[in-house]
């Protein structure tokens, strides 16, 4: 028996704190005093007593496994390229109509309830498919260059989903990374694959220190 991260969780170090996502509750968390202490004891392979535990347990970040298993911050490597270096696609009425159609589905899978859901569904769907990127960049930019006929507002979330959405649709993979910056505190949310950023900017992207990537 051992312990792994819950469902739609992720968490990483950023500013010197130990901050969780935790997609079932939609919130931002930062873990510190005894709770820190024994979830750091808990990573490394230490004992922790019963009170520890159960306090660690009842934040809901951890969970019971049935084989021993490690707990890891979230990696992966932002890259420094995005569709600024991509060649315009130009407009594309079919490409437009998949990004409304997306566009709309996204709006309604990130509500407050649903984004727990959403997420381990596009998991399920990216297991399915190889690693490769394909032609994900240039359905990006397709999608970028249409994006403005679409009268919903741009939020990275919605547009992270709605293009991941339309990637899986023609097979081509790329990861979803939330990530986290603090002192003020802010949130984004990214599509990538591993040479390229998809969704904002590069320079953004490496702004946040990537928190949970749906891979």
């Amino acid at each position: 028996m051992g312990w792994q991260l819950a469902p739609g969780t992720g968490f990483c170090e950023a500013g010197g704190e130990l901050v969780f996502l935790d997609l079932t509750r939609d919130k931002y968390l930062a873990m510190r005093g005894e709770d820190r202490a024994a979830f750091d004891r808990l990573r490394i392979g230490e004992a922790n007593d019963s009170d520890a535990m159960t306090r660690l347990v009842a934040t809901g970040f951890i969970t019971r496994s049935d084989r021993p298993g490690t707990i890891e911050p979230t990696q992966i490597n932002v890259p420094c390229r995005d569709l600024a270096s991509e060649p315009d696609p130009g407009f594309s009425p079919l490409m437009a109509l998949a990004a409304a159609r997306s566009l709309s589905w996204a709006r309604r899978a990130m509500r407050p309830g649903h984004i727990a859901a959403t997420i381990a569904a596009l998991a399920r769907e990216k297991a399915a498919l190889s690693s490769d990127s394909g032609t994900a960049a240039d359905l990006a930019g397709r999608y970028a260059a249409c994006r403005w006929i679409v009268p919903i507002a741009p939020r990275c979330l919605i547009d992270a989903l709605a293009l991941d959405r339309i990637l899986l649709a023609r097979g081509q993979h790329a990861a979803l990374v939330f990530g986290v910056r603090l002192a003020p505190f802010a949130a984004h949310c990214w599509l990538q694959t591993k040479d390229c950023v998809l969704t904002g900017t590069a320079a953004d992207a490496n702004n946040y220190t990537p928190i949970l990537a749906v891979r």
